[in-house]
């Protein structure tokens, strides 16, 4: 592995989204008036963009990132004759949700490779005043004035079809020519779009101040640059020295998710602003993320060095997110051999836990968790469990999750164990665990081979309305619409040498029982090939230094359920215990589980005929003083 490589991260079995959604992004999208003034040498992207930038995504030499994107195994997908004819498809419902978003979408990802001769940047900038967000496009063109003059006529045409008003004007000499356009999606929404080409650039935005600071900014002398921000630079400092990437990216989480509900113009009714709540709680302290991405070098298709800024002191709420590095994080040696993802953690929760009371009481109503605990503890018609005496002393920090996808495919196929390790050689929480099992109206226990499994399974939905004898808040009365349903519908929990195993099912459980009982001595998955590859690279990377978080994914077997589902229209069916607790907090009515599919995916091939394509991931994450540094890969095929 090359030294440039060795302290990189990359979104490991995601990457190809996150790589399509940027291409996309960046590609789609109208412009017009072309006229070549020779090419400058361009300015750094960040000193282009505002201090006010909320997400920057820059392909700092496209015809670069194009050849070696086109390499990877992702790539030769995305190009494969057997998906055309959905691109096809697609590409029109594709165009109406960019334009909604804001953007006219005539560029298609193909003509980055005839137009951009050099940078292409994509900025979501901060706005204050009645428009609160603006995106910025900027397209190094150079000396490709025939491929663009053809462009051009072509967008111009599209857009007229689209009953596009016209029109021009001038910023020092600049001409920029402007389009309203409606909504494909709703015509009384006007859309507004500015181009301009100037310093053998093309400019794109969205609104006309925007077009202003870009063209001003070419110089790279505008003040109040991103560039020159101490925390880019800070964050800049955690991942430089990997040499040329192919991607660089920043973001500002809080920020860029509040940009995203401002463009959706859908802002929360009835139930708590989740976005609100975080940043009141300081969260905002995670100030930002940062990275590279590499593709097609030493052994891997795709390599990704990031870092995440935590600014300190923090507030209370945020010390949940204390993870400490640790010398192995060692899954237990009889995990499914056939397990599609594996993510093993640490955590601090002993510590942790008494800090989600702020989060609890913002988010229910003040009071809320301490009535909880004292609940939990005194109750005579509940469980009288004392949380910080009775489980928080016997539990590590060592958290492991493992994913199964059951065939043949089904919304219900993606199976998935939390497994946390235990200090606890008396076997306290074992009477723990079996006093809650019992106090609980639909908990079912079941022995199985020596090994107690509590099963709990919510027959029907009852409106249920929870009272701790405190007074009703305003966050009490936001919410008193919404029924108290359960995070989760099904669920089952034992402990199993030495783990509390959480489970989606019982069978699930006894499985894993079952291979406990088969006594191995050495871990059948660590055995798998694709496996071993990914360990081995995850081993090399890390240097042997201690690690907060690791992570396996067999992207052959983890994308299967998504994309098999997809094909079929039944991807908002599909259930994980992770997506049931979302959707039970951020849509408690199950709006989206019961919305068609939008996105139709009946023109692609079977899994099997592409399955190729995909390699192991892995990922690796280190906690340090200011933040997390992170590094993912996803490995280049293997020549036979």
């Amino acid at each position: 592995m090359p030294s440039s490589l060795k302290s990189a991260i990359g979104p490991h079995g995601k990457i190809r989204r996150h790589m399509m959604k940027a291409i996309g992004a960046m590609g789609l999208v109208s412009l017009s008036l072309f006229a070549s003034d020779g090419r400058a040498e361009s300015t750094p992207a960040s000193k282009m963009f505002p201090d006010t930038t909320q997400a920057l995504i820059t392909l700092p030499d496209t015809p670069k990132f194009l050849e070696l994107w086109n390499k990877t195994q992702l790539g030769k997908l995305a190009i494969d004759d057997k998906l055309v004819s959905f691109w096809e498809t697609q590409r029109k419902e594709l165009q109406s949700r960019f334009s909604d978003a804001g953007w006219q979408m005539s560029l298609q990802v193909e003509d980055l490779e005839y137009l951009s001769a050099g940078q292409t940047t994509l900025g979501w900038i901060a706005r204050t005043g009645e428009k609160p967000y603006s995106i910025g496009l900027v397209i190094d063109i150079g000396d490709n004035t025939t491929e663009a003059d053809k462009f051009l006529k072509r967008v111009d045409q599209q857009l007229k079809e689209r009953k596009a008003q016209v029109k021009t004007w001038e910023d020092g000499g600049v001409k920029v020519t402007q389009y309203f356009v409606p909504s494909p999606s709703d015509e009384a929404r006007i859309l507004e779009s500015n181009y301009a080409i100037h310093g053998g650039q093309l400019i794109a935005t969205d609104d006309t101040a925007t077009m202003k600071e870009l063209l001003a900014a070419q110089s790279g002398n505008r003040s109040g640059a991103l560039a020159d921000s101490p925390l880019y630079q800070d964050a800049l400092s955690k991942v430089k020295g990997d040499g040329p990437a192919e991607v660089e990216y920043f973001v500002r989480p809080i920020g860029i998710a509040k940009l995203l509900r401002s463009i959706s113009g859908k802002p929360p009714k009835n139930q708590q602003d989740l976005i609100k709540l975080l940043e009141e709680q300081g969260f905002d302290a995670i100030r930002c993320a940062i990275g590279h991405v590499h593709f097609n070098e030493s052994d891997f298709d795709v390599f990704h060095h990031g870092f995440v800024k935590l600014e300190k002191p923090i507030k209370p709420s945020v010390e949940i997110l204390d993870f400490p590095n640790v010398e192995k994080l060692e899954p237990p040696v009889w995990l499914n051999k056939d397990s599609a993802l594996v993510l093993g953690f640490s955590w601090n929760l002993k510590d942790a836990f008494p800090k989600f009371e702020h989060i609890v009481d913002a988010y229910v109503g003040e009071d809320t968790f301490a009535a909880m605990m004292e609940g939990m503890r005194d109750d005579p018609q509940g469980p009288q469990i004392d949380i910080t005496k009775e489980i928080l002393p016997y539990i590590s920090t060592e958290f492991f999750l493992s994913t199964e996808i059951v065939k043949p495919v089904t919304p219900e196929s993606k199976r998935s164990l939390v497994l946390l390790k235990l200090n606890d050689p008396d076997k306290k929480l074992n009477r723990v665990v079996d006093r809650y099992g019992s106090n609980e109206t639909i908990s079912t226990p079941e022995d199985y081979q020596g090994y107690r499994i509590w099963s709990f399974k919510n027959e029907e939905e009852v409106e249920v309305e929870l009272d701790f004898g405190g007074p009703k808040t305003d966050a009490n009365a936001g919410n008193a619409n919404q029924t108290d349903e359960p995070l989760l519908e099904q669920y089952a929990i034992s402990i199993v040498e030495g783990y509390f195993v959480f489970g989606s099912d019982t069978d699930l459980i006894k499985e894993l029982i079952d291979r406990v009982k088969s006594a191995p001595k050495e871990s059948e998955f660590n055995k798998q090939a694709d496996v071993q590859r990914a360990r081995s690279t995850m081993e090399a990377i890390s240097g042997g230094s201690p690690v907060s978080a690791l992570q396996i994914d067999r992207t052959d077997k983890s994308f299967e359920m998504q994309y098999e589902l997809f094909r079929e229209g039944k991807l908002n069916a599909s259930r994980s215990i992770l997506a049931a607790v979302l959707d039970r907090l951020l849509d408690p009515k199950h709006k989206n589980r019961e919305q068609e599919q939008k996105l139709k995916g009946d023109t692609l091939p079977p899994f099997d005929s592409i399955r190729g394509y995909f390699m192991p991931a892995g990922s690796v994450i280190r906690t340090e003083e200011d933040g997390w540094s992170i590094q993912s890969y996803v490995l280049r095929k293997e020549e036979k």
